[in-house]
């Protein structure tokens, strides 16, 4: 009996998830997130595209004809906005490579845009730049860095402040992300009442998580992704972002803990209702945060352990 009701709840989980791929991904009817979606992976193809300077072949003629208009259409529909200056920054610089296309009605189409839209236009803003081996880190200092953190269940009551929080964001936005998609999204709370809902609604405090000051909610825009060997791209972006917003935390002295989402259909669709999140968009995970307090605090060890397969 025990094995059927698993069974069943994993085919209603299941069946949960497929009407949400159906209606969120980047050929739905998701608007302003679709065509953003669109007009992103072509630009961060033709930036790999002007990136492999080994190769004399021509390049971009589909792509950069499918951006230009993609970008048209957005423009059209919403207005201009950083997608779309980003995009246009990329045409421009795609049109001085030796090796892009030769088409003369695409490079029109291309030269028009950018002339429409000179005012946007900034010296190697886009494009490609040069990476070489970066300086000597100080190791032992980096890695007491990464070693310091630890899961923290007590709070002072002192606020993380706008500036630490701008701070830990910087550090986050440098995460990589699938074709440079950057579909992660942050959303945060600090007031008592607020996180209470959302802790009640996430199986309760369990001894700590009423303490926090504030709660960070790290969703991924599914409308980003696409096809089925991307139905768990999301889930990945959103989990290497949440980390690196963590150690953008940790960096400004912020103390965290991580509190894992539940994943029922029920529980996901009242918990988008009390935090006002979007239908598309997919919850991470939970962070709850505050300055560490003045005096030390009792935190489990969590010796780590090195597993590691080694390739036959």
């Amino acid at each position: 009996m025990h094995y059927l009701k698993n069974a069943i709840k994993l085919f209603s989980y299941f069946f949960s998830d497929y009407i949400f791929y159906l209606r969120h991904n980047i050929d739905s009817k998701c608007g302003k997130d679709c065509q953003s979606a669109k007009i992103m992976l072509l630009m961060h193809q033709l930036e790999k595209g002007m990136s492999f300077t080994e190769s004399k072949r021509e390049f971009g003629a589909e792509k950069s004809q499918q951006l230009v208009a993609e970008i048209r259409k957005y423009i059209e529909r919403y207005g201009i906005n950083d997608v779309c200056r980003v995009a246009i920054n990329v045409l421009n610089e795609f049109l001085s490579k030796e090796n892009s296309t030769r088409n003369e009605d695409i490079r029109t189409h291309i030269e028009m845009l950018c002339k429409e839209y000179a005012y946007v236009i900034k010296s190697d803003f886009a494009g490609v730049k040069l990476v070489s081996t970066p300086p000597i880190f100080n190791y032992e200092a980096i890695e007491d860095f990464f070693a310091s953190r630890s899961s923290v269940r007590e709070f002072s009551d002192k606020p993380i402040t706008d500036k630490e929080l701008e701070a830990a964001i910087q550090i986050a936005s440098y995460t990589p992300t699938a074709c440079n998609r950057q579909t992660a999204r942050l959303y945060h709370f600090n007031t008592k009442p607020m996180i209470k809902k959302m802790v009640d609604n996430q199986l309760g405090p369990q001894g700590w998580c009423y303490n926090a000051t504030s709660c960070f909610v790290i969703t991924v825009n599914q409308c980003y992704f696409g096809g089925g060997y991307e139905r768990h791209q999301a889930l990945i972006d959103g989990g290497l972002y949440a980390m690196n917003f963590v150690w953008g935390l940790h960096l400004n002295h912020i103390a965290t803990c991580f509190k894992m989402f539940v994943r029922e259909p029920k529980r996901e669709k009242e918990f988008k209702r009390i935090a006002n999140i979007p239908k598309n968009e997919i919850p991470v995970v939970l962070v709850l945060a505050g300055h560490y307090k003045s005096t030390p605090v009792i935190s489990p060890k969590s010796v780590r352990i090195n597993f590691v397969s080694s390739a036959i």
